[in-house]
């Protein structure tokens, strides 16, 4: 099940970035982007960890995958992270929302919902993390070069 999973967030997120029209050169990249977030997303449930921590921990990841494969083909992170985040959406989550909105299932709906606009949260967050540390890092080595 978790190889298939593997290939299936390889290809969607290869997809995606051909979809946005990334350069060839970075469409493999992009997929490794996505599926190491799968795996991260897969694996640490078998840890005992939440969801909301799965999907935070696995967008940092994958934030911090995007900036340093950035770095290294000379291209914006906005092609990896874009991409690498696509298996962890909530879709299904979110369908299944308006779904029992449709049924006339409020009370159910609005908890669909609010745990998916959670996950899509933890998702940004996740993202805005692994950009962040990124920048301190960088700021603290030129920092350091300042100072001497």
């Amino acid at each position: 099940m978790l190889l298939k999973g593997l290939a299936l967030s390889l290809v969607s997120s290869m997809a995606w970035c051909v979809l946005f029209n990334v350069p060839v050169r970075t469409i493999f990249a992009g997929g490794i982007a996505g599926m190491v977030g799968y795996v991260v997303y897969s694996l640490l449930p078998l840890l005992n960890a939440e969801v909301l921590l799965s999907t935070f921990v696995s967008a940092a990841i994958v934030s911090l995958l995007s900036q340093v494969m950035s770095i290294f083909l000379r291209v914006p992170s906005t092609n990896f992270s874009v991409a690498g985040i696509i298996p962890l959406v909530p879709g299904s989550l979110a369908y299944k929302a308006m779904l029992a909105f449709v049924n006339n299932d409020y009370i159910g709906g609005i908890t669909l919902a609010t745990k998916t606009m959670m996950v899509a949260g933890a998702i940004a967050s996740g993202l805005i993390f692994g950009i962040s540390v990124v920048t301190i890092v960088k700021g603290a080595r030129h920092a350091g070069k300042r100072a001497q």
